[in-house]
């Protein structure tokens, strides 16, 4: 089971939901006029997409303790594969936001299996270091992804970033044939039962309060992600092809503060890494809000910079709230991705309350980075 081709399964599992969001970016501005529709519509075909992934994973979760791991990984992949080529065929916006829900639906089990399958196959020393190269590798194609995505804008439509998108679910079709199921105790209880473990988890104070701050950054990071184009390409004028690269410097910064997460936290300490990474989001936050406005390269170094060191802790928060609970693990994985991407979606929604998008990531930066340090400070005080 503890094969390259596991470790490979894994990564796709963890990057799809990403996959599926950031080769999707660079669409945004022909999708808006394809439709003669509004740039606040179209985001929504981002919003909704996040909000039905995070409300389906707390379904997933639960199910795959009752039926195993990979009849919902399967059941997930046939429905993201049957809403993007529903998506391809999209007649109007609104017949487009729906088809992305369908898509969202399916997606919210891949990255809640991999979680689980972590913890099923791993033992507590080797689940930290799995979770790092995993996490860390998955982000290379979120790197890659806006920079194929501007390729595809370039020598075909819109549509063809859907087809890709079908591709990659038939990939994770097939790799889901070969999985061995790895859950070893079903819970011999009714669908409405198995749903019901969600709240018993949630009164795991310590694992609800960790998971609940390590999922703050993620509010940040998915502001600007969801803020990117308009700000690379219409405040700062850049064409398409040339926001794919400083975005992909912000990925590529993701995917390596998560390799670099044991080195790291090795030498500095868990709790001061946890420390250093929300003051660094706060004091970037001032910095965007200062000078930030002033070149992309100098916005790019901060997110960049932020990027790096979000990433640096994202593993431990998922090793530590995965290890807080220790039975029902679909339904924890549930949580701490439901929550993760929650705090997407209200990241995403919080930039309309901004006429100015830079602005409004600076501002976010900062009052997160505050809160997040503050609540470690007042709950945990080391870990």
């Amino acid at each position: 089971m503890k094969s390259f081709l596991f470790t490979a399964f894994l990564v796709l599992l963890s990057a799809f939901p990403m996959l599926a969001t950031d080769l999707y970016l660079p669409a945004f501005p022909e999708i808006t006029v394809y439709f003669g529709t509004s740039e606040s519509t179209t985001n929504l075909t981002l919003i909704l997409f996040v909000a039905t992934l995070a409300i389906s994973t707390l379904f997933w979760g639960p199910i795959s303790d009752k039926y195993g791991r990979k009849p919902v990984a399967m059941a997930g992949g046939i429905c993201f594969f049957v809403g993007s080529l529903c998506c391809i065929f999209a007649g109007s916006i609104t017949q487009l936001i729906l088809f992305r829900v369908l898509q969202a639906i399916g997606g919210g089990s891949t990255n809640m299996i991999a979680t689980a399958l972590i913890k099923d196959v791993y033992k507590e020393k080797q689940q930290e270091k799995i979770l790092s190269i995993v996490q860390g590798i998955a982000l290379i194609g979120p790197a890659v992804a806006p920079v194929i995505g501007a390729f595809v804008m370039r020598v075909t439509s819109w549509q063809g970033i859907f087809v890709i998108q079908a591709v990659m679910a038939a990939i994770l079709v097939f790799g889901t044939i070969r999985l061995k199921e790895t859950l070893q105790e079903p819970l011999d209880l009714s669908v409405f039962h198995a749903l019901g473990r969600l709240l018993v988890v949630c009164r795991n104070r310590r694992f609800t309060l960790l998971v609940i701050n390590f999922s703050l950054i993620p509010i940040a990071i998915m502001a600007f992600i969801n803020a990117s184009t308009y700000i690379f390409q219409n405040f700062f004028g850049l064409s398409g092809q040339t926001y794919s690269f400083f975005f992909s410097a912000s990925a590529l910064a993701m995917m390596a503060g998560t390799l670099l997460y044991l080195p790291i936290s090795k030498l500095l300490g868990r709790t001061v890494s946890v420390y250093a990474t929300f003051i660094e989001v706060a004091v970037a936050g001032l910095l965007i809000l200062l000078i930030g406005d002033r070149s992309p390269y100098i916005f790019i170094i901060l997110i960049a910079f932020t990027s790096f060191c979000a990433c640096v802790i994202r593993p431990l928060g998922i090793f530590l709230s995965l290890n807080a609970q220790e039975k029902d693990t679909g339904s924890a994985s549930s949580l701490i991705n439901f929550t993760s991407l929650l705090a997407s979606t209200i990241g995403m929604a919080s930039l309309s309350f901004f006429s100015n998008y830079l602005h409004g990531v600076g501002i976010l930066y900062l009052l997160i980075g505050i809160v997040a340090a503050a609540m470690f400070a007042i709950c945990f005080k080391k870990v």
